[in-house]
């Protein structure tokens, strides 16, 4: 596993139309609009302020009046307690404790809370935290009886092991589930309030096909397969899917941080998704869930590739339409799939030299211990007279290299942090040797 990294609008689609910037596009909407909301967060929060307070706000049910925000802590993805004293520990890594952790945390930001003791196991006497729990009506009321919801991180096959009862398939290729009493009261509260998820609470919004795990270099060389499966590097997905809180688009955390362009796109194609929505670590859409519009808030910033009209070809893939959206930028996720310009946007114009090739474009977990390799490659390729820009893979027997092409088409601009997004970058993936 990898460690966490510190460190009136036009919609950007695919052709990459003139862009107007989006009045208020760093504002997290208020809680008085009452629309149902996601807050969905790429990996490693690191406590950040502006992501927390959104979730607190967006779930305060009165806004300015008495009531308080009372969000549901639901850690299931996080491995059982091996013991007592470590469930207690909020600086384990557990789902007790980080039900203890993050409680803490929300109520440091006004919130109440509801640590939801669920897990996979029982694995000590008096263990309150089980996956009988999922089934208690007492435990299912007390989740419904809260105005937003956080799922923590882990192993997001965890939350489907006890949040689902599901069909027996190998390798949990599950085709068809059913709501256990939890899941239907988690539905609820998304219903009319805020669900919001870190890392594989991310992943878990998403519907049918969501990824279980792999790297973009096993994702390339073997292709996908369903299924929770025992190469955690291998490409897998589950078939029926999480939530389906976010159903229009592939979701991916950990984004441009661990370099997934590569397994993202891979399994788009295999499953025929038009779409991929990948965010990086510290860093959250906040989407209206019914409008589909969104910002971006946090340290960095969110993908969408657009597969429309790209090509599967025998080495590869070419046409893949790459967007970029930094903080203070906006995301459409309804009938349009796109980014918008925030509106302290300006035009970024291509002076730079020639972008360096890379020769670990998807941070390769043996690699040179690099992260936003691509996201940095595409950086340099918009901001610069060159217009294309060259990686290849770390790993050989095959090596995959990555194009990325500035055209007419293409538009990038900075923010007033300077930060670059960009949109309608072409990516074209390639067997190479």
């Amino acid at each position: 596993m990898r460690p966490p990294v510190l460190h009136a609008a036009v919609v950007v689609v695919a052709a990459a139309l003139v862009l107007a910037p989006v009045a208020g596009a760093s504002a997290a909407p208020s809680a008085a609009n009452q629309h149902p909301h996601a807050v969905l967060i790429g990996g490693n929060l690191r406590e950040n302020a502006d992501i927390l307070q959104s979730i607190v706000d967006l779930a305060d049910p009165d806004g300015t009046g008495p009531r308080k925000a009372r969000i549901a802590i639901v850690t299931a993805a996080a491995p059982a307690a091996r013991n007592a004293a470590d469930a207690a520990d909020d600086s384990e890594n557990n789902a007790a404790a980080n039900g203890l952790y993050y409680s803490a945390l929300f109520q440091s930001y006004g919130a109440e809370t509801y640590a939801v003791p669920i897990d996979t196991g029982a694995d000590f006497p008096g263990d309150t935290y089980t996956p009988a729990n999922a089934a208690d009506p007492a435990v299912a009321a007390e989740i419904a009886a809260s105005t937003g919801l956080f799922f923590g991180g882990g192993d997001q096959m965890r939350y489907v092991r006890t949040l689902f009862s599901c069909d027996d398939r190998e390798l949990e290729a599950h085709t068809d589930c059913t709501d256990t009493p939890a899941m239907t009261a988690i539905r609820e509260v998304a219903a009319r309030g805020v669900v919001s998820g870190v890392s594989a609470g991310l992943t878990i919004q998403q519907g049918a096909d969501m990824i279980t795990g792999g790297e973009s270099y096993e994702a390339w060389r073997d292709g996908a397969a369903e299924g929770y499966l025992d190469d955690e590097r291998a490409l897998g997905y589950l078939p029926y899917g999480g939530f389906g809180f976010v159903d229009s688009v592939v979701i991916d955390s950990h984004f441009t941080t661990w370099g997934r362009e590569g397994r993202a796109v891979k399994l788009a194609l295999e499953t025929g998704h038009p779409y991929v929505l990948g965010i990086d670590e510290t860093t959250a859409v906040v989407l209206d869930r019914s409008t589909g519009k969104g910002t971006i808030i946090g340290e960095h910033g969110a993908s969408i590739l657009d597969l429309t009209r790209a090509v599967a070809t025998e080495s590869g893939v070419t046409g893949v339409s790459w967007s970029y959206a930094n903080a203070g930028d906006g995301i459409r996720l309804g009938d349009t799939i796109g980014i918008v310009k925030g509106k302290d946007a300006s035009p970024l114009k291509a002076r730079g030299a020639a972008a360096e090739p890379r020769t670990d474009v998807w941070d390769s977990l043996d690699g040179l211990g690099g992260a936003y390799t691509l996201r940095d490659l595409a950086r340099d390729v918009v901001g610069s007279a060159s217009r294309t820009g060259h990686g290849v893979s770390f790993e050989t027997g095959p090596r995959f290299a990555t194009t990325l092409t500035r055209d007419d088409a293409t538009a990038a601009w900075t923010n007033s942090s300077g930060a670059v997004s960009f949109a309608g970058l072409r990516m074209d993936i390639a067997t190479v040797d």
